[in-house]
């Protein structure tokens, strides 16, 4: 092994020895039913007819605990079972520099719908392979959905001790075999034995919203070994930088998450048409040296050089377009909100996405979204040629920027210029409960939400319900982060919201607007009645972020004018009535609830219907948590 002791040297000044080896070329050896992929930092091998990984070894130490695979949800639980292999890049033609591998299986004429290429690629020096998978379906095929898809692994518990998922969530876990209790939902374990005893964990409080998350996987705190997922571009993911991502969890697992459909999102939909896409490549990146903190700062560098070298100038895929084959899109954002005169575009997400359905619900095509700066510029790079619509939202704005029709040419960079945004208002703001940023954060509980049955503690801290008084109460203690059902007698049983707020005079005629941005609900009928008169029936339908441990899914808007006239001079009471019972699961998230008046616009209530806006339509299905 040669090291390069400079660089060693300096790494150990911080407090850290993170290895460096030498280049070796990447040699593929046949083994009749695998072929062994080696560059003497890693060596691998991948079935010939499932693409899974059999073994997988770093500097001589084995690291999975099982085979690696692919799978996905269509028609049933789907893995490659009967693959066509092939050498793709036979690294003996090449001097050693790259090997590339694939397994490809063909759409039978039954079962799922699909033609699916996982692909491994291996380059000389490289601590890791990269991962890529295609899926396509023929205009000739049957009509199809693919709901979950993901690469998976499953990593030693021997040498794995600590998941790595964001600066929050890292921490030490329960070894793999440790005796649990199943709680409600299914995912959620409750340990009963050793030195864990009472810890609960859960899938869900592993996701990771898409936007920012680039790097995440374990490592071991006495091994001093590190295996992560890590990828360059979040371009094929589904559902947006607001879409929560599966990324590890007990136990000792590990995913690149390829379609997901949790939390409301919806799947790839296919009819008798012709249909590609490209997930990845990621990179399978292992690191060795140092502590746990040492091995998680170097992932995160690697990530970022990762995402400085997207799209890859070596891949040669025709699914793939190069950076010559690609566009750059570029603009300025303002806003001028008259009644909101420090509301700023900074750190705004930008992003291409198709004109329909709402980009959340988005997941056949891709998407490229950025971070506007301090002012509201944004630089889109690496984007696929075709039209798109631009959208963009931002903290504080309760409304969505979008723009029709933007079209992206190979190697031509498009600038859009200086792009006004003025919000929606119907009519002069009287007050406002949280923060516009799609999230319930702000609420009670909104920081420590990923923790089990949180909800059940809402009987006892509101045991009145929630009555909150404009002006008097307090967002961080007197407005819970979800409206839940209680069990009352045996059963579970809606609850009912009190808004109080005075008014000096009463208007004499006008609309009112009470609006409501959802940042998140499930199954959930919303009854609005103003000073005890109903107003509005709204139907929320299906997310179930908070059963799994979210602070947001489906972000949506609902605008309820009603007669400004049911307004009174002194105290007035809006009422916000979840009253769908039967279920534990059924409840709605507030990301703000904000009251408008317009005394110049006439109500009609034969003329103005509800308005409704990015609220997602999804399948009712029931589901319990019990």
């Amino acid at each position: 092994m040669r090291t390069n002791l400079p660089v060693a040297l300096l790494l150990s000044l911080f407090g850290f020895s993170l290895r460096i080896f030498a280049a070796e070329p990447v040699r593929a050896t046949d083994h009749g039913d695998g072929i062994l992929l080696d560059n003497g930092i890693v060596a691998f091998e991948v079935a010939k007819t499932s693409g899974e990984i059999n073994a997988l070894k770093y500097r001589g130490a084995s690291v999975l605990a099982e085979r690696g695979y692919l799978d996905w949800i269509s028609n049933g639980n789907n893995h490659l079972h009967d693959g066509t292999f092939a050498l793709r890049v036979d690294p003996a033609k090449n001097d050693g520099k790259m090997a590339e591998v694939s397994v490809s299986q063909k759409y039978a004429g039954s079962g799922s719908p699909f033609d699916v290429e996982l692909h491994y690629v291996l380059r000389s020096g490289d601590s890791g392979p990269y991962v890529f998978a295609v899926f396509h379906h023929g205009a000739d095929y049957p009509p199809g959905e693919l709901a979950q898809s993901r690469w998976t692994l499953r990593v030693s518990d021997a040498v794995f001790d600590t998941i790595n998922v964001d600066e929050q969530r890292r921490r030490s876990m329960p070894p793999d075999g440790t005796p649990v209790k199943i709680l409600g939902p299914k995912e959620s374990m409750m340990m009963t034995d050793g030195p864990f005893k009472g810890f609960i964990t859960d899938k869900y409080h592993f996701f990771a919203d898409a936007g920012d998350h680039f790097v995440h996987g374990w490592s071991g705190s006495k091994s001093h070994l590190g295996c992560w997922v890590l990828y360059g571009s979040t371009e094929d993911q589904n559902g947006g930088p607001t879409k929560q991502h599966n990324t590890a969890h007990f136990p000792r697992l590990l995913f690149k998450i390829l379609t997901c459909g949790h939390y409301g999102a919806a799947p790839v939909k296919v009819d008798a048409e012709e249909w590609s896409k490209i997930y990845g490549p990621w990179m399978l990146y292992l690191n060795s040296g140092g502590s746990t903190d040492a091995l998680w700062s170097d992932a995160k560098k690697k990530a970022a050089t990762e995402r400085s070298a997207w799209p890859y100038a070596w891949m040669n895929d025709s699914h793939f377009p190069l950076a010559a084959q690609r566009g750059t899109v570029t603009g300025q954002l303002k806003i001028s909100d008259p009644q909101a005169a420090k509301a700023s575009p900074a750190n705004a997400w930008v992003g291409l996405a198709a004109p329909e359905p709402d980009w959340q619900q988005q997941s056949n095509n891709y998407q490229f979204w950025t971070r506007a700066d301090k002012d509201g510029r944004f630089k889109i790079p690496a984007v696929r040629t075709g039209s798109y619509t631009l959208y963009a939202f931002v903290n504080g704005v309760m409304d969505e920027f979008r723009r029709d029709d933007m079209h992206v040419e190979a190697g031509k960079p498009l600038d859009l210029g200086t792009m006004d945004w003025m919000p929606v208002h119907f009519g002069k703001q009287l007050w406002q409960i949280g923060t516009p940023d799609r999230t319930a954060k702000e609420f009670r509980h909104g920081d420590e939400y990923r923790q089990w049955g949180l909800w059940l503690k809402y009987p006892q801290e509101f045991p009145n319900d929630v009555n909150f008084v404009i002006g008097k109460s307090n967002e961080r203690t007197d407005w819970n982060y979800a409206q839940v059902n209680v069990q009352k007698d045996g059963e579970w049983k809606g609850t009912s919201w009190n808004i109080s707020f005075d008014m000096k005079n009463a208007p004499k005629t006008g609309t009112a607007t009470l609006r409501l941005a959802i940042a998140a609900a499930h199954r959930a009928l919303l009854r609005v009645l103003v000073n005890d008169q109903q107003v509005a029936d709204l139907r929320l339908d299906l997310d179930n972020a908070m059963i799994r441990a979210g602070i947001h899914g489906q972000y949506s808007e609902e605008d309820v004018p009603f007669d400004a006239a049911l307004l009174k001079a002194g105290e007035n009471k809006i009422t916000l009535q979840q009253h769908r019972d039967g279920n534990n699961l059924f409840n709605v998230m507030y990301d703000c609830v904000r009251l408008e008046l317009d005394e110049n616009a006439p109500f009609d209530k034969g003329k103005q219907p509800l308005r409704k806006r990015k609220s997602p339509a999804r399948e009712d299905r029931e589901e319990s948590a019990d």
